[in-house]
C-alpha cells in the first residue's frame, strides 16, 4: 500500500510541476523518492551539498539539484510488490530508415577522423522519437524495475529539464566515507542465452581505453588502487565488458575534483576527451542535454552514489525521445554500430508497449 502511496505522490508532484527524483538502486529492493517542497530551481553549489544531482553531458552547464533540506524523502521497501497494470501505447515510430542513413554517415565520418590519428575513440549517438497516445510515468518505472535488476531505475522531473526516465547499468563512482569505487564499462554484444562469449579486439580495445583513462585520471587522488580483470556483465538484453576499480580517497574534499576528472569518461565521450567532445558537438547535430551526463545521491549519509545517464528517454508532451549511442574506433563497422544502437534502444522501449 505504501508503494502505491509513493506513486500517487509522484503523479501529484508531477502535476504540480515540482522537482522530484524516484529511483531504485541496482540489486536493491527499496524505492527512494526525493520530492522538492516548492518549485524554486536549485543548482549544485559545490560537492559538499547534500541531495540528488542531475548533471548534463556538457560540464560547462549547471547541474540541477534537489537539496535534502528542501525536500520530502521517502524510502519504501518491497519492489516485488510492484504491479504495472496500465499500458503505454506507442502510435508511431519515427523514420528509422532516414535515421539509419544519417547515423551510418556520422559513424563513417568518425572512423575516418580516428584513422587520421588525432583520436583513438569517439562515442557517437542519436535520438529516436516515438509518438504515443497514452503514457503512465508509474507504469514505465514499474516495468523497468522488474526487467532490469542490476540497473539504476529512475524517474526525474524538473521544470528546467523536463521529465526523464532511465535504466542505466553504469556507475560513475561510489564513495563511502573515504572508500572509492567505480567501473570501466564498454563493448557491447546482444545476450543470446550465454554469458561466456568471445570478445573481439575492437571491443577489448574500447574497454581498455576506459580503464586506462580512469586509472590515469584519478592516480593522484586515490591510494591503494585495485583493478580487476575485465569480465562480462549482463545488462538486460545486452552484454558488456566491465572492469572494477577501487581504492581510498586521499582527502574528502577531493570528491568534486574526482567527479570532474571522471566526467565525461571515454565510455560516453572518447579519447582524448577534448578532441572527442569537440567532434561530438560539431557533428551529432542535436543536443544530448542530460543523456551521458550523470545523476544520483550526493553526500547523503556520508555516501555519494552516482550513475552515468545511459539507456534513457525524455518525455516531451506526447513524444518519447530515446537516446542511444556506441563507441567508435578505427576497427568499427558502421552497420554493426547502427545495429548496436537498435539493440540498446530496446532497453528503454520495454517501458513502452507497441500497438
Amino acid at each position: 500500500m505504501k508503494l502505491e502511496k509513493l506513486f500517487q505522490k509522484l503523479e501529484n508532484t508531477y502535476r504540480a510541476q515540482r522537482p522530484f527524483a524516484v529511483y531504485r538502486k541496482p540489486n536493491d529492493t527499496n524505492v527512494i523518492g526525493y520530492f522538492q517542497n516548492n518549485v524554486v530551481p536549485h543548482y549544485l553549489g559545490d560537492y559538499s551539498d547534500k541531495g540528488f544531482i542531475f548533471a548534463p553531458f556538457n560540464r560547462n552547464e549547471k547541474a540541477l539539484f534537489i537539496p535534502q533540506n528542501a525536500s520530502e524523502n521517502w524510502v519504501v521497501q518491497g519492489t516485488e510488490a510492484l504491479q504495472s497494470n496500465s499500458t503505454n501505447i506507442v502510435l508511431q515510430v519515427s523514420d528509422l530508415n532516414n535515421q539509419k542513413k544519417q547515423h551510418l554517415k556520422l559513424v563513417e565520418k568518425g572512423i575516418g577522423f580516428i584513422k587520421q590519428g588525432t583520436a583513438q575513440k569517439i562515442v557517437l549517438s542519436r535520438k529516436e522519437s516515438l509518438t504515443f497516445k497514452e503514457f503512465s510515468i508509474s507504469s514505465a518505472f514499474k516495468k523497468l524495475v522488474h526487467q532490469y535488476a542490476n540497473a539504476l531505475i529512475y524517474v526525474w522531473f524538473h521544470p528546467k529539464s523536463g521529465l526523464w526516465i532511465g535504466a542505466t547499468p553504469e556507475r560513475l563512482l561510489s564513495v563511502s566515507k573515504n572508500k572509492f569505487s567505480t567501473m570501466a564499462l564498454a563493448g557491447t554484444q546482444v545476450y543470446q542465452g550465454i554469458a561466456a562469449v568471445k570478445w573481439q579486439n575492437k571491443e577489448k580495445e574500447e574497454q581498455q581505453y576506459v580503464t586506462d583513462f580512469i586509472k590515469s585520471s584519478i592516480g593522484d587522488l586515490v591510494t591503494q588502487l585495485r583493478i580487476s580483470k575485465p569480465y562480462t556483465m549482463k545488462a538486460g538484453n545486452l552484454l558488456h565488458l566491465r572492469t572494477d576499480l577501487a581504492g581510498i580517497l586521499t582527502k574528502n574534499e577531493d570528491l568534486g575534483l574526482l567527479i570532474e576528472k571522471l566526467h565525461p569518461t571515454p565510455a560516453v565521450c572518447g579519447v582524448p576527451t577534448n578532441i572527442a567532445r569537440d567532434f561530438i558537438v560539431n557533428n551529432e547535430e542535436y543536443d544530448r542535454e542530460f543523456y551521458t551526463g550523470f545523476l544520483g545521491e550526493l553526500s547523503l549519509n556520508e555516501q555519494t552514489d552516482l550513475f552515468v545517464n545511459l539507456r534513457c528517454m525524455k518525455i516531451d508532451e506526447n513524444r518519447a525521445n530515446i537516446f542511444v549511442g556506441g563507441g567508435i574506433t578505427s576497427e568499427s563497422d558502421a552497420e554493426r554500430e547502427w545495429q548496436e544502437t537498435v539493440e540498446k534502444s530496446k532497453v528503454i522501449k520495454k517501458a513502452l508497449a507497441f500497438r
